[in-house]
């Protein structure tokens, strides 16, 4: 049976009740078995604020084998961590590090399969200059030596970004061509792989209003993207733009491709969770391991209320289970059969 972890995010937000919602269901933990990286004692505290009833849950080591419908619960911590609803602090930040990096030490060990992480802030995380800590993506891109792609994915729409956390007046100069054809070959990959789309159809966004409408507004599309694209298409790509962003989407012209290259967050984000907020999953790809998690922020406004919605969360272990089949297809088809067909071959003697 697929193995699946999940970090608890901050827990001060809405982390652990979209976890603990989407777990509640018999049907749910019979898909997989979890680990969740989290105390009992801050899993009651939660159970107890939402007044939610048991989930059955042994204390294990990652990947040890589970039963009865029951979760497998991993600390983490091995403290006490204060439960401080809608606050960000220092504490509930560096509970939400570990939890994440002891979810990764067991994907790194082949403990679990997959990772699903509940939502976490970036301004209470641990983090330097030296070490700056820019989100799960950056973060899982570093501890694995990845070059990761985000991901946005729900019913009929993918949207992946060329920069994804990145001050605007960064993008133009971030977006070369080299840039740009690891994000599409990523992409391309992606689509393939993770969502089972054969050759699949890419359209790029501009990065400037209209397209730069003819270098009145910014030569990014003339200099840039229109030649790399013509390149793209010349080895085999079926990519197609650069469309302004506001037309695109207003006629729902993503329905027509596999696929849409976004050049930043805003652009493909704000989109994206327009239609599918309730929905939408954020996919890690181009790592070495099936990473998903839901589309929404820790939600601090509304945390210890019952108050979350846990459809992203929920699409997200759906995702990840069906990437994970994707994967065991894929490998299977790739899979080198000439050793097993030397064992079987009858002998010549």
């Amino acid at each position: 049976m697929m193995r699946i972890a999940i970090s608890c995010g901050d827990p001060n937000g809405i982390g652990l009740e979209v976890v603990l919602k989407t777990l509640a269901h018999p049907e749910v933990r019979s898909m997989a078995q979890f680990y969740l990286f989290c105390s009992p004692q801050v899993m009651a505290y939660h159970r107890k604020a939402l007044d939610m009833g048991d989930i059955p849950y042994s204390q294990v080591a990652p990947g040890e084998s589970l039963s009865g419908g029951r979760i497998g619960l991993v600390d983490p911590w091995n403290r006490e961590v204060r439960v401080d609803f809608g606050q960000l602090t220092e504490e509930s930040g560096q509970a939400a590090l570990d939890s994440l990096a002891a979810a990764c030490d067991a994907v790194a060990a082949g403990q679990v399969d997959a990772l699903v992480t509940a939502p976490l802030s970036k301004a209470n995380i641990p983090s330097s200059s030296e070490t700056p800590f820019t989100g799960h993506t950056g973060y899982l891109g570093q501890r694995f030596q990845a070059k990761p792609l985000m991901v946005m994915a729900a019913e009929g729409m993918r949207v992946a970004l060329a920069t994804e956390h990145m001050a605007l007046n960064a993008v133009a100069p971030a977006l070369t061509r080299e840039v740009l054809t690891q994000k599409l070959d990523a992409f391309e990959k992606a689509l393939t792989l993770d969502f089972g789309v054969q050759r699949p159809r890419i359209a790029v966004l501009s990065i400037n209003p209209h397209a730069g409408d003819g270098g009145a507004m910014g030569r990014e599309e003339i200099d840039v993207l229109t030649p790399w694209i013509e390149s793209m298409k010349e080895r085999g790509s079926l990519v197609t733009g650069p469309f302004p962003s506001d037309g695109f989407f207003g006629k729902a012209a993503h329905r027509q491709v596999d696929g849409v290259l976004s050049m930043y967050h805003d652009q493909g984000l704000i989109p994206f969770k327009i239609l599918h907020f309730e929905s939408g999953v954020n996919n890690t790809c181009g790592l070495p391991f099936v990473r998903t998690s839901p589309d929404h922020g820790v939600g601090l406004d509304i945390a210890g209320k019952d108050q979350a919605d846990a459809q992203s969360f929920t699409a997200a272990v759906f995702q990840a289970i069906d990437r994970l089949r994707l994967h065991r297809d894929h490998d299977e088809l790739t899979a080198n059969i000439l050793p097993k067909f030397e064992k079987n071959r009858p002998s010549d003697s």
